[in-house]
């Protein structure tokens, strides 16, 4: 539990009580004396204890963050202090975005955002710019958003505190998870490669923390922190909500009608037909790789024409695509050729061309047509099955048990895709034998959901519209027999999800998206007139803060030199 002391801790204690009890006994010892020159020995020998006794108590609590936690370096508004140990945190949750988002431009587009990993943010060569598109340097982009994560965090907790929003359930197991998370990852975070296990080390959670974070941060001041984020979380969400339901329904449809094509589903049949670049076989000329390739290419171009030409309507469209497929086990032609997607979905899931033409008011259903794109050797057979129309949508929650290295991207082993599938049955008995109640499915979601963008409010997706989701679960959400209530586990491409359906939500999909976008506008100039007014105005002393920055400095500095010379030792 948080509050309660490890060995380590009670020892700490007991030592600093013997020490105070050893300097009073002295005290009481010097006073039974009588001569000056003994007195004069033991005021110089007790008062060199004392300097002692305080170098000890001052390592203590500032190696263990006891002083970072109480001292004040700033105010949010009049009532809410900020400490040290509250500055770090956030300028550490800032740092590792901005590390996050370096990486997720290295990893899928395989460019940069401008931010050099293997540097600190004092040591960044490139700039980058402000909300107000101003160039400032990457420290001064991190000392900006920790002040803004602050000051938002505590005026989004004192406002969900003022309408009386409390912890859930459900919101006590994100916490848990989380802290039980880092638990784990302190347990292999300093073992060796070696198998030895003499060689292995572990560490506590709070000594983790300090490794991590800083000297400030234990498991107590961490969990105070996700009950701050969590209800700011809450209040977020709740307040953008009563801000959608505010909306005159005579705007949302006046909006809708100015752009219907951004709003408007299309429902086709497609097929594409790709070439495949040949490789150099044992002896083969450059010409003759080239005139292997021509040829392929050409094979390929007449089997799209083919079932172009074969296609008279949905039927024969569907017949083409098995026989195509008639060797592929568990082939199944609604999911693999059959969509209804939004006109952006189309563009980037087949073809600027294909979604035009799909969303034209003179193509008519049944139209069909090939789309060519010889330069990258791809070509798509459309069939227009239901002209632009309206999708209701739907919500769910889900618990997701990946079944993929995210880091990669790769298929785990047989044996942990096996472990994977026990795991979310297991989890799926133990809901069915509970009350089987929505908040019982959001509270198991939160502490063992692996989808990291629903695992902080019960596994929840809202306003779910056809083609958002996998196929495997936008089959089963949008299943014409589904009710509330329902709960089931389904395999995707991503893993094993148990999905409990909240409700059809019995509307339109263009109504959720334009008071949804409204909202999120005016949310945002709500938020700005918070962070601009009296009531939550951030201030942060700078000398302290100077202070503050220099220690979360120097903890960065080890990182970066400790990710350096992993990767220097990885790449030896």
């Amino acid at each position: 539990m948080a509050n309660e002391k490890s060995k380590a801790e009670q020892y700490r204690d007991e030592r600093k009580a013997r020490i105070a009890k050893t300097a009073k006994k002295n005290a009481r010892s010097m006073e039974a004396r009588n001569t000056a020159k003994k007195v004069a020995s033991k005021v110089i020998s007790i008062v060199l204890c004392a300097v002692i006794v305080l170098g000890v108590v001052a390592f203590s609590l500032n190696y263990y963050g006891a002083l970072q936690r109480v001292i004040k370096l700033g105010s949010v508004g009049s009532e809410q202090s900020v400490t040290i140990a509250e500055y770090e945190y956030y300028y550490m949750r800032a740092y590792n975005q901005v590390r996050y988002q370096a990486q997720y431009y290295q990893y899928y587009y395989q460019t940069s955002n401008g931010y050099d990993l293997s540097l600190t943010p004092e040591e960044q060569t490139q700039t980058t710019k402000d909300s107000k598109g101003n160039e400032i340097t990457w420290a001064e982009k991190l000392q900006n958003d920790t002040i803004e994560l602050i000051q938002l965090h505590k005026a989004y907790y004192n406002e969900a505190l003022k309408k009386g929003l409390k912890l859930t359930k459900a919101d006590e197991a994100y916490i848990d998870k989380q802290i039980e998370d880092l638990r784990d990852e302190a347990k292999s975070a300093g073992s060796s490669s070696n198998s030895d296990s003499e060689n292995k080390v572990t560490y506590s959670l709070n000594a983790y923390l300090r490794k991590v974070y800083g000297g400030s941060i234990n498991e107590r001041f961490l969990r105070k922190q996700l009950k701050i984020q969590v209800l700011a979380q809450k209040y977020l969400t709740e307040r953008t909500a009563e801000i959608a339901k505010t909306y005159d329904q005579k705007d949302i449809d006046a909006e809708y009608k100015k752009d219907t094509a951004t709003y408007d589903f299309v429902t086709f049949r497609a097929y594409t037909f790709k070439t495949t670049e040949l490789t150099k076989e044992d002896n083969e000329t450059d010409d003759a790789l080239k005139a292997r390739q021509t040829k392929a290419n050409a094979e390929v171009k007449k089997n799209a024409n083919d079932f172009y030409n074969a296609v008279t309507n949905e039927a024969t469209f569907a017949a083409k695509a098995k026989e195509l497929n008639k060797d592929t086990a568990d082939y199944n032609v609604d999911e693999e050729t059959k969509y209804s997607m939004l006109k952006s979905t189309a563009q980037q899931s087949f073809s600027e061309d294909a979604a035009k033409w799909l969303f034209d008011s003179s193509t008519k259903e049944g139209s069909k047509k090939l789309f060519s794109d010889e330069e990258n050797g791809k070509y798509i057979v459309v069939l227009a099955v239901k002209k632009p129309h309206q999708e209701q949508t739907v919500t769910a929650r889900h618990i997701l048990f990946l079944t993929t290295d995210q880091s990669t991207g790769s298929d785990l082993s047989e044996e942990e895709i096996a472990k994977k599938k026990t795991e979310a049955e297991d989890v799926l008995k133990k809901f069915n034998e509970g009350d089987k109640s929505e908040d019982s499915f959001a509270a198991l979601a939160n502490e063992y959901n692996e989808d990291t963008g629903s695992t902080s409010n019960g596994g929840l997706y809202e306003h779910i519209y056809p083609g958002q989701m996998v196929t495997e679960f936008n089959d089963w959400v949008f299943d014409a027999n589904r009710k509330a209530g329902d709960v089931e586990m389904v395999k995707t491409q991503y893993g094993y999800h148990i999905i409990y359906f909240v409700a059809k939500d019995g509307t339109d999909y263009y109504d959720s998206a334009i008071r949804s976008s409204k909202a999120s506008e005016d949310i945002e100039t709500e938020t700005k007139e918070l962070q601009d007014g009296d009531t939550y105005k951030a201030y942060i002393g700078p000398r302290l803060s100077k202070y503050a920055l220099n220690r979360v400095s120097k903890k960065i500095k080890y990182l970066v030199e400790l990710s350096n010379a992993n990767s220097s030792s990885s790449a030896s």
